[in-house]
């Protein structure tokens, strides 16, 4: 009787890191997939963009280009250009849109705001102008590292961007 619960309980460990170690990524939730699709419909694609960006955190100058361009349903959204998930659960941790060619009008009450585990947030180098920092930054409460650098925002930053706690670096002008 011994022998078959030690069977068993092998058995039971090789499944449980069968598993756990599985190699094949967790796939974009849909409700995340669908709020990046509707926020890359806000913008257009700035045809006249310039063809590099100077990203300040490392000196280096990047090649501008529509990270965007390709984004669609038929793909997971973590294998999106600019788009990072938790390798775990496949929740959107990260977007880098900087340089992306992006213009158009920055919604405050935009989906973007539905990514809830955002940590990393760089806009930064795109053509926002007009557009007004949304209150909603603030609800991002995860959030390490945001970047709004030369995107065309104007106004006054919102006291709600005090409520990002985990907030680490930060760049509005």
């Amino acid at each position: 009787m011994d022998c078959v619960k030690l069977v068993f309980f092998m058995l039971y460990t090789f499944l449980c890191q069968l598993a756990f170690s599985s190699s094949s990524p967790h796939l974009c939730p849909i409700d995340q997939a669908l709020s990046l699709l509707q926020f890359k419909n806000m913008f257009n694609i700035n045809p006249n963009a310039s063809d590099y960006c100077y990203d300040i955190s490392t000196g280096v100058e990047i090649q501008s280009y529509p990270r965007t361009l390709f984004w669609n349903k038929s793909t997971d959204c973590c294998s999106w250009d600019g788009v990072h998930c938790d390798k775990m659960i496949g929740l959107v941790i990260e977007l880098d849109l900087r340089c992306s060619q992006l213009q158009g009008k920055f919604h405050s009450n935009g989906s973007l705001f539905q990514l809830f585990n955002l940590k990393r947030l760089d806009l930064s180098f795109n053509n926002f102008t007009g557009s007004l920092i949304s209150p909603k930054f603030g609800e991002f409460s995860s959030l390490m590292h945001l970047d709004l650098l030369d995107s065309g925002f104007t106004g006054i930053i919102p006291s709600e961007i005090c409520h990002l706690s985990k907030l680490r670096s930060a760049y509005l002008d």
